[in-house]
């Protein structure tokens, strides 16, 4: 919207993670550091935390652009919520073997040890990023470790990076996953950026979308910017872009303390914004003869006024955050916007997507009480809906994981005449199903025996 007028080729502040606008800071540099020399080292597990929108994944993009692809192979998983079957399907699809259909671990693993070993002997080296890891399962996270026993006599035949929030140091260092925790061999972190380094990474990012100097940030502007955001990369650049979209309606390339405060105000309730600096915004200044300014502003702010009341007469805002829930790199972020949908926007034909994702997002991370009470409502409001048939395998997993075994074994009896495919996991959970079953009918054979009345002794001669 204001590039044409900046004189930039592309808007500098985009959330998406892109390499060509990494900003080298002190942490980011050790940090990509210490991954490339445990790569070349041949570590087995490394681990890289930080905040939400600190750089992560950008990181993981970034250390992909810097690896040659003729002496390595890497697989990036985002998706968090796959069983230890579909991430071995996934790993396979990523190192560029197509799609497998088996479901079996041992044919899926020599599969996967055979492409390994004919890699090494090429000499190249692969590696399996996992994004997102604090939301992995414990199944997940035992299919990693079982991963980094693949070796050879001298060395791994695959390196393995867990990327994300500080919720995973946690859930390794449980006692359960000791033997994966001591296994990491390089541990990384990225936090927030300093006020210096604040402005250099504003400075950077417009001068890589084509400012050359011609857009100022002022040293107050950057100030208020760097104390609300606390100096989040992501958060940063959410401000600084809604910053010169107020620098644009004033025409001014100067962006001032009162443009930085006049985006804070607009992101009022933004996660991880502190409301305190976005008070009291103070209207921005005119100079004289300045009526052309004055008209282009108004003319802006109407026409943002009438798209904005459209978009929300056309549910567009459910529409945005269904899109930007399906593009983010942070299951926190993507959980949230579906929960927004969920409460805020009843008559959406987003609504029912949103209802199961959100419910796969409250499973994931344990919450399976909300996910079970998220099900009810997409039941009740969707009963024959197109995910229906998903809802009924998700409202099955959570009672198992409740200990609601009968309840999860009936919707798993009831899915068994559906016609539509059913992933893999559903195998696993029938077999459950039908061992719990063959106790139960165990155990109701067993009381239903009359009570064995026992020889009366001999009489002794």
């Amino acid at each position: 919207m204001y590039e044409q007028f900046y004189g930039l080729t592309e808007k500098p502040f985009s959330l998406t993670p892109n390499p060509k606008f990494v900003f080298h800071s002190e942490q980011y540099r050790v940090a990509e550091d210490a991954l490339i020399y445990g790569i070349k080292q041949k570590e087995g597990f490394m681990l890289v935390t930080g905040a939400p929108g600190t750089g992560k994944t950008t990181l993981c993009r970034d250390l992909l652009e810097k690896l040659d692809p003729e002496k390595f192979r890497v697989a990036l998983l985002f998706n968090p919520f796959l069983n230890g079957v579909e991430m071995l399907q996934a790993l396979l699809s990523e190192f560029g073997l197509g799609d497998t259909t088996t479901t079996s671990r041992k044919e899926l693993l020599d599969r996967l040890n055979t492409y390994l070993l004919q890699q090494l002997a090429n000499g190249r080296t692969c590696i399996a990023i996992f994004d997102e890891a604090q939301h992995l399962s414990t199944e997940f996270l035992e299919q990693i470790r079982v991963l980094s026993n693949l070796e050879t006599d001298t060395e791994k035949l695959i390196q393995i990076i867990l990327v994300g929030q500080p919720e995973l140091l946690a859930l390794i260092r449980t006692p359960q996953m000791a033997q994966l925790d001591q296994r990491v061999s390089v541990r990384c972190t990225l936090t927030h950026l300093s006020r210096d380094e604040a402005a250099h990474y504003i400075s950077h990012r417009l001068n890589v979308a084509g400012s050359h100097g011609r857009i100022r940030f002022q040293e107050r502007a950057t100030r208020v910017l760097h104390a609300a955001t606390g100096g989040v990369p992501r958060l940063i650049n959410l401000t600084a872009d809604r910053s010169l979209l107020a620098g644009f309606s004033t025409q001014s390339k100067s962006i001032s303390e009162q443009h930085v405060r006049q985006a804070l105000a607009s992101l009022s309730g933004e996660e991880g914004i502190d409301a305190k600096a976005a008070e009291s915004p103070t209207l921005l200044s005119t100079p004289l003869n300045s009526r052309r300014r004055w008209q282009i502003g108004g003319a802006v702010a109407a026409a943002l006024v009438v798209i904005a009341i459209a978009w929300q007469l056309l549910g567009g805002t459910a529409e945005l955050l269904a899109m930007r829930a399906a593009r983010s790199s942070s299951a926190v972020d993507a959980e949230r916007d579906y929960e927004k949908i969920a409460k805020l926007h009843k008559g959406s034909r987003q609504r029912e997507n949103a209802l199961l994702r959100l419910a796969q997002f409250q499973f994931s991370r344990g919450a399976h009480q909300a996910a079970l009470g998220t099900l009810e409502i997409l039941g009740r409001e969707f009963s024959n809906g197109k995910t229906s048939v998903e809802r009924q395998l998700w409202t099955a997993k959570a009672q198992l994981a409740s200990a609601d075994t009968a309840a999860a074994c009936t919707a798993v009896t009831a899915l068994s005449g559906s016609q539509a495919s059913l992933p893999a996991d559903y195998a696993t959970m029938s077999r459950e199903c039908g061992a719990y079953a063959a106790r139960a009918d165990s155990a109701r054979a067993a009381a239903s025996k009359p009570p064995t009345t026992p020889a009366a002794p001999e009489a002794t001669r």
